[in-house]
């Protein structure tokens, strides 16, 4: 182990007074270890040994005891404590064991003038040969310590059982025991991993000489002292019952665990255990490292076989004989690192002795078993979660806060921002420099001017249909001129006329005066014309995009980079880098993020340098959109380096399309470092926006300002800053609440909505209901579909609380409302709003003891809803199901209510639907299925989750059924002691009333 690793996880570097503070466990075998020691006062010692597997206390117990030596008058007027080594390597024969003793007493002896310096002496001996002379002089140093200051010498030695497994010697083991049994002045108190021949055999040195105390893991009740002892909070005892299993009661472990789990909620400590796995990478490598190759070997083996093994599994596992896999074996059950687990006599069967370790092991692999891993926490996170049949509306309160847009995937985020297509730009016609070869050709030139200002001068005045009559009236007149500079003009009206049908939200048309262009002048070899070609191109790829051809658009994309790519006039330069630029968007679109990113890699390296005003807002552009594609990539820390470009090279301009840009960057940044965890850093990111762009009043960075100070109200919500976040909600209230337009007034109303929310953690739901009554007033009416989400949310929230607050009949007229208004809508997210409303409802019909319509609710949802392949909606209708089938058991109608039960499982499977995993209904879930495996029978139940994919996540489960039924399962421990309390539980059940769970109508 290395020097850190010793430092943090022993405790032999704790002070007496920390160590008497801390220890709170095993404190009846310090009792009884202590009382033993104060009756050593005749001729002879009774001498103890401390039995535990690695992690179980050992070394804490002697430390203790070795305090007490030293704290008690008592005890320190008649014993002096000598600590020897954790690990003792260097003895090998008794003269090195006294040799050892008296190195370990010269560093923990006081220093008297008058006494032999003990320093001095070892140095004397330790270069002594013969091993006979070294003991007896060694011995007599020791024994002439223990004379001079009237007290017995407490020997506390860890790991003896590792100690003489390395003494090869047979005598040794004779020549201590005669020492012992023949000098009062020596008292051991030894340690060992295990029980070991030379204690064990009768005709072995050290039998019958100690007296044995065997350190069980930790029960329940002594997990519980020892995580509130490490962590100073209390948890409840199904809490402290999961953490138990997951540790194997080893105190260490349990201490890794609440050292780090002390601040956060019991789903969070289990979402979090591979964080708890890499900050204590250090502690688990150390632990293997310290293994010799072979037995690492065989312990590896066993880690990746995850159940109790045979000998023959473990051997073939590790590539190795049997012969030599049992040796190992021996050894590393020596070591206290490996415990038999079951079995008969001939058949062995073996299991690590540190769980957490089995854990640690299998989530970094990262295949095979690690899936098992996962499953079995996700369920202990569930099972053991206290209270797992209240306030389960609460609960899908709390899921719908946390699903808000601000937190959503950077995919989806990415999804809203690639799919919003730059502005068209205007062109505009440059007459200077045109020449006319005859009058008639000025007269011309001059008539088409006259008319193209007029069609423009329309356009302007919004008159859209007046200004493209007159651009038709431009084309038919002109169109068969041979006139150049009339040719160019006819190119540029033909482009307006798309440009204007496009406002006029005509796509066919717009499409067809686009490809107008491209049947008249797309084979032409007049420079002149090239840019009119091109742009035709690329209004063409973006109107196919519109109409949802994105593989026609990215061929018209692909044909302007082929034919005008390598042209560096500067009109062509930028449509070139716009080019790219759409492209990666469709790509985007088309789910092809590498192809898009190289698109993106593209603009920078042909236009990264340069300095030309429009290419330079493209590269900002297209940093922004890097970025956002490799937060879809999860590689969120090289789109942080794509950000933190854009704000070195255009950080400092004032330039307005890269003000756009910056503000942009700014808030992408700062939803990733919220995705990777670094709150305070994405405050900062917000109060930067609010810094640098909060007295503008350019609309775009308004917009990015107001979602600046929302955001940063979400973060202050999630640091438990309530009393900040209400003040950030409150100041878009006052700065935005007098905007009418509709980006602004989303913002506002979503305001409104947290605000609602914030008030109801903080018990204050009156005000709570105000909000979101303010969110009905100020914006009931509008029409435009994210307002309308939030209104949808609003009413939502609103049933909730009202719910919470007992008013039923309210809470189901917020529902019906939401029903009324939206129920017939087809935009996705109020598709989620309606089957989160339908669910509550049948949850307050069960409420008001109308079971029919309760059910009657989760059918429609069934109906509209379990076809869908948004991941939204099949969270919704898998809970549906579970929340169905309890209601259908409380009605006694357990056929049905195992067929719901059965559906939602076939929902679950590891890919795809978590909700249930994520929300505690998996407990509702695993409560009935224990109802129904007592009502119908075990087997009916094992098959229905057998038969789904969500199987692997009911393990524990399963293995109960299959107990139940009589057969013998092997599994991972952890998995055994879950099951074992599940069969408690149905043995309860059975023992109880018989009925079905009606607890949702408890809520």
């Amino acid at each position: 182990m290395t020097a850190s690793a010793n430092r943090k996880y022993n405790p032999g570097f704790l002070t007496d007074d920390e160590l008497v503070a801390s220890f709170c466990i095993r404190t009846n075998e310090f009792e009884s270890m202590t009382e033993m020691l104060r009756a050593c006062t005749g001729s002879s010692n009774q001498h103890q040994i401390v039995i535990g597997p690695r992690g179980s206390g050992k070394t804490c117990l002697l430390l203790r005891v070795a305090a007490e030596v030293r704290r008690d008058a008592d005890l320190a007027q008649g014993f002096f404590p000598i600590v020897f080594a954790e690990e003792s390597y260097e003895v090998s024969s008794a003269g090195e064991f006294w040799l050892e003793c008296l190195a370990r007493l010269a560093d923990q002896a006081p220093r008297r003038e008058d006494a032999p310096d003990l320093h001095r002496t070892f140095e004397e001996l330790h270069t002594l040969a013969d091993d006979q002379a070294l003991e007896e002089r060694c011995l007599a140093a020791v024994l002439d310590f223990a004379d001079r200051e009237g007290k017995r010498l407490v020997l506390l030695v860890e790991n003896l059982n590792m100690m003489f497994g390395d003494i090869t010697a047979r005598d040794v083991g004779w020549r201590l025991r005669q020492t012992l049994q023949t000098e009062p002045r020596i008292v051991l108190l030894a340690s060992a991993t295990s029980r070991f021949e030379e204690i064990d055999a009768p005709d072995r040195a050290l039998y019958d000489l100690f007296r044995i105390l065997t350190l069980r893991p930790l029960d329940t009740i002594e997990c519980t002292v020892l995580w509130e002892t490490v962590s100073g909070q209390s948890r409840p005892a199904e809490t402290i019952r999961s953490l138990e299993i997951l540790t194997g009661g080893s105190p260490r472990l349990l201490t890794i665990v609440a050292r780090f789990g002390a601040g956060l909620s019991f789903h969070e400590l289990m979402d979090n255990l591979l964080d708890l796995v890499d900050d204590h990478t250090e502690y688990f490598k150390s632990h293997l490292e310290s293994l010799p190759a072979q037995e690492r070997r065989v312990y590896l083996a066993l880690a990746d076989l995850w159940k109790p093994a045979l000998t023959k599994e473990i051997a073939d596992r590790a590539r190795l004989s049997t012969s030599k896999c049992s040796a190992h074996l021996k050894r590393l059950i020596e070591r206290g690192v490996v415990l038999p687990a079951g079995g008969s006599a001939r058949r062995k069967q073996y299991y690590l002795s540190e769980r957490l370790y089995n854990v640690y092991y299998l989530l970094r692999r990262r295949r095979g078993p690690s899936r098992l891993i996962e499953a079995l926490i996700q369920f202990m996170a569930a099972y053991y979660s206290p209270g797992e049949l209240r306030d389960i509306v609460t609960r899908f309160a709390h899921e719908i806060k946390n699903s808000v847009p601000e937190r959503q995937s950077l995919h989806k985020l990415a999804h809203a921002e690639l799919m919003a297509h730059p502005a068209l730009a205007e062109h505009h016609t440059e007459t200077a420099g045109v020449t006319q070869s005859t009058e008639d050709e000025r007269v011309q030139v001059a008539a088409a001017i006259a008319l193209y200002q007029r069609g423009v001068a329309l356009s302007e005045m919004n008159r859209l249909e007046d200004a493209l009559a007159i651009f038709e009236q431009f084309a038919a007149r002109f169109g068969d001129t041979e006139s150049l500079a009339l040719l160019e003009g006819v190119a540029i009206v033909l482009l307006k006329k798309g440009n204007i049908l496009g406002a006029l939200d005509r796509p066919e048309e717009k499409l067809a005066a686009y490809e107008e262009v491209l049947r008249r002048f797309g084979g032409s070899d007049v420079p002149a014309l090239f840019h009119k070609v091109a742009a035709a191109l690329y209004f063409r790829g973006i109107t196919l995009s519109e109409l949802d051809r994105p593989e026609e658009g990215l061929t018209a994309y692909e044909e302007i980079l082929r034919r005008f790519g390598e042209h560096d006039t500067p009109a062509l330069l930028e449509l070139a880098a716009k080019t790219l630029f759409n492209k990666g968007i469709v790509l985007g679109t088309l789910d092809r993020p590498e192809e898009e990113l190289a698109a993106y890699e593209e603009v920078l390296h042909r236009f990264g340098r340069s300095d030309a005003p429009a290419l330079v807002e493209q590269v900002a552009k297209t940093l922004v959109n890097k970025g956002i594609v490799l937060g879809t990539l999860n590689r969120p820390e090289e789109g942080l380096a794509a950000y933190e470009e854009v704000l070195r090279r255009f950080g400092r301009s004032d330039a307005p399309a890269l003000l756009e840009q910056i503000a942009k960057t700014l808030f992408n940044k700062g939803i990733v470092l919220g995705a990777l965890d670094r709150p305070e850093e994405e405050l900062a990111a917000y109060e930067e926006i609010l810094h640098r762009f909060g007295r503008s009043d350019a609309p775009a960075l308004l917009e990015r300002v107001a979602e600046a100070l929302v955001n940063k109200g979400f973060v202050l919500g999630t640091l438990d800053r309530q009393e900040e976040e209400l003040a950030a909600y409150d100041e878009v209230l006052r700065r935005f609440g007098g905007h009418d337009t509709p980006a602004l007034c989303e913002k506002v109303a979503t305001a409104l909505l947290y605000q609602g929310f914030v008030l109801g953690t903080l018990d204050r739901p009156e005000e709570e209901l105000r909000a979101y009554d303010e969110v009905l007033r100020r914006f009931g009416g509008h029409d435009t579909p994210a307002l309308c989400e939030v209104v949808a949310r609003a009413l939502l929230y609103r049933g909730i609380t009202l719910h919470q607050l007992d008013r039923p009949e309210e809470a189901l007229a917020a529902y019906e409302e939401v029903l009324r208004r939206f129920g017939r809508s087809d935009t996705a997210a109020l598709h989620e709003q309606v089957a989160k409303v339908l669910v509550n409802k049948g949850i307050v019909l069960g409420i008001l003891g109308r079971p029919e319509e309760e059910l009657a609710a989760y059918e429609e949802v069934s109906r509209r809803f379990s076809r869908s392949d948004v991941p939204a909606l099949l969270e919704q209708v898998a809970k549906m199901l579970v929340i169905k089938g309890i209601a259908l058991g409380a009605l006694g109608r357990l056929e049905e209510a195992l067929v719901a039960c059965g559906e939602a499982l076939r929902r679950l499977d590891e890919g795809g639907v978590q909700a249930i995993l994520d929300l505690g209904v998996d407990m509702l879930l695993v409560k009935i299925l224990i109802n129904l495996s007592v009502d119908l029978g075990p087997a009916r139940v094992r098959d229905a989750i057998q038969a789904s994919p969500a199987a692997t996540l009911f393990l524990p489960l399963t293995a109960a059924l299959e107990q139940e039924m009589g057969l013998r399962p092997r599994v991972a421990l952890e998995v055994e002691e879950v099951a074992a309390d599940i069969r408690e539980r149905m043995t309860a059940r059975r023992d109880g009333s018989g009925a079905a769970s009606a607890a949702h109508r408890s809520n």
